[in-house]
């Protein structure tokens, strides 16, 4: 009570919603209050600012006051989804709905961890790959998806799923809609090539329509086994040429750079900021000194690491290979600093964000975030290049990098040494002097006396036994040179 109005003190507890279906928070069970309660802190460690925290409260609130039921008994699909309808209808403002609905996602997510409920399989939309295919193409597509799923763990299955309908049915969408498919021998090289050409003049690159014959292959290999009559000479095509592309690494001083703006965060004086600071620091160093995927931060575990040793083991990465990975000083510290500040996570990932592992997009983000503030382009990617490019220009022997990079053809890891081997780098340029020395003496030799660095480059070449002609005719007349001086010197006397 207050004693200027001796009523009770305003708060969210004596709050009556507007609606009498909705139950205010003083008559909740107490179960839910704790429920409540525990909510709150989660948020907190999430690093939600206040205005947040507000927003996702209230719709907190609303929820359980409206379903009026024990937290356990709540079904996170339909009970939430008749949340998410009263929403839609007793609020007026877009942006106060967009709010809520984001604390009702909130809410199903912290339901679903607390009573450890399976998370929902995202829906694929079928739909939209399929319906333009004849029936009998589209069951043969399903079935070559259910194979490729067995090969894929859980949490890249609906990634990869749309991955490869995306690339797999654009040609079999075009050929069906130019063409009569009967049956799956009617996929022939001509219709192929009706189709590169369209492409092709649409301005598509080769990697891309490379990727799609790629994915059409497959599938019909996949045919082939099951006894389907495929056209063979289908199989037999070739990709496009896409010539040689070379790794592109970042500079130093742009490295230099971004560093900076990330100590920046990891030193902010706000909470969240710092947390994302530090934690970016760490998989920056990781991917900068070790040359690790996006996808091996992602679902690195705590029991992967051994900061004691410096190494890391990398399970089932890229191609289902596992290796040993080492690591710097540097990253070994950031890793212990963030792990400090860690927090408690229902999960075992070493990087999570908000109580979950990392999104597919958040390392590309927050690295965009930083390079726009730099005024730079750099993706996660070409710090892995660049560690491949350090190590080379350090003098690392070629097989070591391809053991820390994860290649399994040396071809791969030569891409990087073709383009940035700092010692093939020094040899060049060295051998250039020389060359270009050896030319202005043949230049000036009608000019008088050679000079003192000429005589030094003719005795690097008298050394190496490699005179030419013209370096004949100089040492000539250098011998006539040192005669005339020499007469000189005896007038003199």
């Amino acid at each position: 009570m207050t004693r200027s109005t001796g009523q009770r003190k305003f708060g969210y507890r004596s709050i009556r919603h507007q609606d009498t279906a909705v139950k205010p928070f003083g008559e909740w069970l107490p179960v839910n209050r704790s429920f409540y309660e525990s909510f709150r802190h989660w948020l907190q460690d999430a690093g939600y600012s206040q205005s947040t925290l507000g927003i996702y409260r209230a719709a907190f609130r609303m929820a359980l006051g409206l379903l009026d039921k024990p937290y356990w008994e709540i079904d996170p699909q339909a009970d939430l989804d008749r949340v998410r309808e009263y929403i839609a209808t007793h609020y007026d403002s877009p942006s106060t709905r967009e709010c809520y609905l984001k604390g009702i996602a909130k809410l199903e997510e912290y339901l679903r961890e607390r009573c450890r409920y399976p998370k929902p399989e995202k829906p694929i939309n079928w739909g939209y790959y399929l319906d333009p295919l004849p029936d009998w193409l589209a069951e043969d597509v399903r079935a070559y998806i259910a194979h490729l799923r067995r090969r894929w763990s859980p949490e890249a299955q609906y990634r990869a799923t749309c991955t490869c309908l995306s690339h797999g049915t654009l040609f079999l969408r075009w050929a069906a809609k130019n063409a009569d498919l009967n049956d799956i021998g009617d996929l022939t090289p001509n219709l192929w090539f009706d189709y590169l050409d369209a492409r092709l003049a649409e301005g598509i690159k080769p990697v891309t329509l490379n990727s799609h014959l790629s994915a059409l292959h497959g599938l019909l290999f996949f045919l082939a086994e099951q006894g389907r009559p495929v056209c063979q000479r289908m199989l037999r095509v070739q990709s496009l040429s896409e010539g040689s592309r070379l790794p592109r690494d970042v500079p130093v001083d742009q490295v230099q750079a971004l560093t900076c703006e990330i100590e920046k965060d990891a030193a902010s004086n706000h909470a969240g900021i710092r947390r994302m600071g530090v934690m970016d620091r760490a998989w920056f160093l990781l991917m900068l000194h070790s040359g690790l995927r996006t996808k091996e931060i992602r679902f690195m575990l705590r029991c992967d690491l051994d900061l004691e040793g410096r190494r890391l083991h990398i399970e089932q990465s890229k191609g289902l290979k596992d290796r040993i990975v080492c690591l710097s000083g540097a990253a070994v510290d950031a890793l212990r600093t963030y792990l400090e500040i860690r927090g408690p996570a229902p999960t075992d990932h070493v990087f999570t964000f908000r109580h979950r592992p990392l999104t597919v997009t958040y390392c590309y983000g927050r690295l965009r975030t930083y390079s726009r503030r730099c005024g730079l382009h750099v993706t996660p990617h070409q710090l892995r290049h660049t560690a491949a490019t350090l190590l080379l220009n350090a003098g690392a022997p070629i097989l070591t990098v391809q053991t820390v990079l994860g290649h399994k053809h040396i071809d791969t890891t030569l891409g990087y040494a073709r383009l940035y081997d700092g010692t093939v780098a020094a040899d060049y340029y060295r051998a250039m002097d020389q060359v270009e020395a050896r030319m202005v003496l043949a230049q000036d030799t009608n000019d008088g006396p050679p000079t003192g660095g000429q005589l030094l480059a003719l005795v690097d070449a008298l050394h190496d036994g490699t005179l030419n002609e013209d370096q004949r005719e100089t040492v000539h007349a250098l011998r006539l040179g040192i005669l005339a001086l020499a007469e000189q010197d005896v007038e003199a006397d």
